[in-house]
């Protein structure tokens, strides 16, 4: 015999009329919640937290395929993430956005959207519950005075991720404007102010300030591990559009297996901040130095780990620095580090291509590249020839590729060391032609619509670019990988045109719809 409630409670009973025995239960009824293409998060929106908008898309009826898209409004979001529903996109909702930071790295402007959290190596937290912030654990445990949690810290254990902000364990993931930040080594964020903290017994770098908004913990003595978003192992298909990732020690962690893509995005870190085994292409994004002025504080930007297949390709990024007094509390732009050092000797493979290298203006280091003249270190696991560096421009005027590291490999020509040219498709391309870049420049150059719906057929051979089945008012454009305005053609008949050698991105508008193709002329 059983009767319900409204609210939620169940009792039953069981045996004969008079040896009944009643018990009380809590049955969890989980909501169906209806497809939806796009849901919003903010003050007066669906949702007030990205936690529960990515609960509600857990409880969602949706085929496999079926994309949902996140829309945040802008503004600071305190919590940590755990995506375990593929196809999201996490957007920025903002009409203009952004994703800056002011007020030495403390603050946002309006426009952005910030995911941040505090956790970090060397402390135990009253608000943490299963290596996650847990509003009820906190206030058991002050009013117990002792923590119920052991925090892992480094490692992959129970889901740590070096205490991720955000980590990532379905495929098809994007995101888009967003700030991935872990503040531990960057403030004491507001959330932090009001938890308590215990030291480890070793390792813990010591006792930390208390009040919101201090940022010496910036200082090297105060840095460890700290990550802001991490990609679990074999997870596919991840794109970072325009986004900021911003920590300090190991700021981006991906597994090994996992391919990612990040497009014109800002990635800030000190020691080994790109870290891990995962296949990653940084298209024309800025590799920011992110330490303190203390003169024992060095940026080393990679620590690959392959052992197989593709690491990293830093295709023609710049190597710069926080921006002091704005994103960091420092008086001077970072002193000179490191392309990185190998995690796993032997196999690891980071590449520079075509990379840009700022310089210094800290004491000692005036008009220094911001890159020793070493470019790389091995003091981590061993040596690896697949650090591998092609046409880098060092804005300091001082060309250092003869006195790079012996063991890795000064590139003469766009080819890497097994004979792969070098190109952002033959890192993500894997077995299934996975090509995510032509259209993330379309994008970029504002073609608003990559169903290709246009009939307008697009093919190219040899140095001949073809346009056909035109049937009215055509504007043809294409460009090229760097997004480059290479020729537009307006026509209403089929036409044709000669290209030099290389990669192109042709955008289509036409009577019935518009389009973007990747094509390659030789």
């Amino acid at each position: 015999i059983y009767t319900g409630t409204s609210d939620g409670t169940v009792t039953i009973a069981v045996g004969g009329p008079s040896t009944l025995t009643t018990y009380f239960t809590e049955i969890k009824v989980v909501p169906n919640v209806a497809y939806s293409p796009t849901i919003t998060v903010g003050t007066n929106k669906e949702y007030q937290t990205i936690n529960e908008a990515l609960k509600a898309v857990s409880n969602m009826t949706r085929s496999a395929t079926e994309r949902v898209t996140i829309l945040v409004d802008s503004g600071n979001y305190e919590e940590m993430l755990v995506i375990t529903q593929p196809n999201i996109t996490l957007k920025n909702a903002s009409v203009s956005p952004n994703t800056n930071l002011v007020d030495n790295g403390i603050n946002i402007t309006d426009g952005a959207v910030r995911v941040t959290s505090y956790y970090g190596h060397g402390y135990h937290y009253f608000s943490m519950a299963n290596q996650k912030w847990n509003q009820e654990a906190l206030q058991v445990n002050l009013q117990n005075g002792s923590i119920s949690h052991q925090n892992v810290g480094s490692g992959t254990t129970n889901g740590s991720y070096w205490n991720a902000t955000v980590v990532v364990n379905a495929n098809g993931f994007e995101a888009e404007n967003i700030i991935f930040e872990n503040s531990f080594n960057q403030y004491i964020s507001l959330k932090e102010s009001q938890d308590q903290l215990v030291n480890w017994t070793s390792g813990s770098p010591g006792q930390r300030p208390t009040n919101a908004g201090n940022t010496s913990v910036q200082n090297k003595n105060f840095v460890e591990r700290a990550a802001a978003i991490a990609i679990a192992n074999n997870i596919d298909k991840v794109i970072l559009n325009k986004c900021r990732v911003v920590g300090r020690q190991d700021s981006f962690f991906g597994g090994t297996g996992s391919r990612v893509a990040i497009y014109k995005g800002d990635m800030m870190g000190a020691v080994d901040y790109i870290f891990g085994g995962m296949t990653a292409v940084f298209y024309k994004s800025n590799l920011v130095m992110n330490i303190s002025d203390q003169s024992n504080d060095l940026s080393y930007i990679t620590a690959a780990q392959q052992a197989s297949g593709r690491g990293f390709l830093m295709y023609e990024c710049r190597i710069t620095s926080a921006t002091p007094q704005v994103e960091t509390a420092s008086i001077y732009r970072a002193k000179p580090g490191y392309f990185g050092r190998p995690w796993l000797a032997n196999t690891s493979e980071v590449v520079f291509y075509n990379t840009t290298i700022e310089t210094s203006n800290a004491p000692g280091f005036i008009g220094n590249s911001l890159i020793m003249p070493l470019g790389w270190l091995n003091t981590l696991s061993g040596n690896s020839a697949g650090m591998q560096e092609f046409g880098t421009v060092e804005l300091s005027g001082v060309n250092n590729s003869a006195v790079r590291a012996t063991w890795a490999t000064n590139l003469q020509a766009p080819v890497l060391n097994d004979g792969t040219p070098i190109s952002t498709f033959n890192f993500t391309k894997g077995n299934d032609n996975w090509d995510p870049f032509p259209n993330l420049i379309a994008n970029d150059l504002s073609v608003n619509d990559y169903s290709q719906e246009s009939s307008v057929k697009v093919i190219a051979y040899k140095d001949t670019i073809s346009i056909s089945n035109v049937k009215g008012a055509t504007t043809v454009k294409v460009f090229s990988m760097t997004g480059a305005l290479a020729k537009t053609v307006k026509t209403d008949v089929s036409a044709k045109f000669e290209m030099p050698t290389g990669v192109w991105i042709v955008t289509v508008k036409s009577i019935d719809g518009n389009k973007s193709v990747k094509v390659i002329t030789n």
